[in-house]
């Protein structure tokens, strides 16, 4: 008799285990005070995505009717690679300053913290694009125009004011440093947020996150319709930009909540649901925006930049609430968290590796027209990664390691 109660117990353990594993994922919330692998695998893939646009699509020579020109469509949209990044900044800077809000230290560690973890790479970045000017565009002159002409002031890249100036001017600047546009909004954005949550009422918050995103398609419209010929000016202004950022800072409000955060993981198929409109929606932000009215690409920029916040945040929130899901286990891929680890030298240093390996290996402009295009390509991106990951072990680490002993 004792046999078969042992073994009828364990078929009911056995049933438990079962309907255990076929349940969702019940964890009471995230540990935040850990780092999360899934925001790794994000950000790589949004460099990924920034690396494919800058040096493929972009370059891509293309016939009409040929498969290559079909594919190179269907990749246009992964200029919003820099919108993920925005999103993910938010999330994970919203969240450090909601945790540390009644903090006698907030402004000083914050500010020290982002300083050490922003300023040395980009200082050395700036540095060495001096060095390449005066050392090698000098020297070579009309060659290397497209890499290095157009500059905007000095001190606008050493201010985080180059947006301003882009805007300004109507030009990105020198190609080797027009990257350095969304840096300046998270900057500018690193000033606003930390005073909005520290002073805000707790309960207003989301209400104060809301109106902001509100708020940015309306002056991207706007600007967009006063000034039709102005590209950079509601492309690069935070105004205009901050609804990913403000976006990633609600999902980081909202996801610290034991009561949204159990309706969240309850309510996976529902957001599973709400992303696949958005994905099926992308097609037509895929038309190119040269090709239409003024008024007509302005309002589709407008509803660009919004639809893939949107769909980014919808993304990040399925990753971080269902760890078993295909979507969590290939962000937590090794390789993805890795490339999303150096992915700010990657993104600092991608256009110059770029330039330079071109003018060396192909003597042309910024093109991708032959298998020794694509090889040179490869190659600039294998020294840009490989670049970053050294810079992050040994001169960007340890400056991230001394920051962090100041402590909230």
């Amino acid at each position: 008799m004792s046999g078969a109660i042992s073994v009828v117990g364990l078929i009911n353990e056995h049933k438990r285990e079962i309907a255990s594993a076929s349940k969702p994922e019940s964890r009471p919330s995230l540990d935040f005070s850990r780092r999360i692998p899934e925001l790794d695998g994000l950000r790589g893939v949004a460099i990924g995505m920034v690396l494919y646009y800058h040096l493929v699509t972009i370059a891509l020579v293309i016939h009409p009717h040929v498969m290559l020109g079909y594919f190179q469509t269907t990749t246009r949209l992964f200029w919003s690679g820099v919108d993920l990044f925005f999103l993910l900044s938010g999330f994970l800077i919203g969240g450090i300053l909601l945790d540390a809000r009644d903090s006698p230290n907030y402004f000083k560690t914050f500010y020290f913290r982002r300083c050490c973890r922003i300023l040395p790479i980009y200082f050395l970045f700036l540095g060495l694009v001096g060095i390449a000017y005066v050392f090698v565009y000098r020297p070579v002159g009309p060659s290397l125009d497209w890499v290095f002409a157009g500059k905007l002031p000095w001190y606008s890249y050493l201010s985080f004011a180059q947006n301003l100036w882009m805007t300004k001017s109507n030009t990105p600047g020198a190609t080797i440093l027009g990257s350095t546009w969304s840096l300046a909004v998270e900057e500018q954005f690193y000033l606003v947020l930390p005073l909005v949550i520290r002073f805000v009422r707790r309960s207003a918050l989301p209400y104060v996150l809301i109106t902001g995103l509100v708020i940015a398609p309306i002056l991207r419209l706007s600007v967009g319709c006063l000034f039709p010929t102005n590209v950079w000016a509601n492309y690069s202004l935070l105004p205009c930009r901050m609804d990913p950022l403000l976006l990633g800072a609600l999902c980081a409000y909202y996801l610290r909540q034991p009561g949204v955060w159990s309706l969240l993981v309850r309510q996976r198929a529902a957001l599973w649901i709400i992303s696949l409109p958005l994905l099926a929606g992308m097609p037509i932000l895929n038309i190119r925006w040269d090709t239409l009215k003024p008024v007509v690409a302005c309002l589709l920029m407008t509803a660009s930049c919004s639809w893939m916040a949107m769909f980014y945040a919808i993304v990040l929130l399925l990753a971080l609430t269902d760890s078993r899901s295909l979507l969590s286990r290939v962000l937590r891929w090794p390789s993805l968290a890795a490339l999303g680890a150096v992915a700010y030298s990657v993104y600092l240093f991608h256009s110059g590796v770029y330039g330079l390996c071109v003018w060396l290996f192909t003597k042309h402009e910024w093109l991708l027209a032959s298998w020794k295009d694509l090889g040179v390509t490869l190659l600039a991106v294998a020294i840009t990664i490989a670049f970053g990951k050294l810079s992050w072990r040994y001169f960007e680490k340890p400056i991230v390691r001394w920051g962090h002993t100041w402590q909230y």
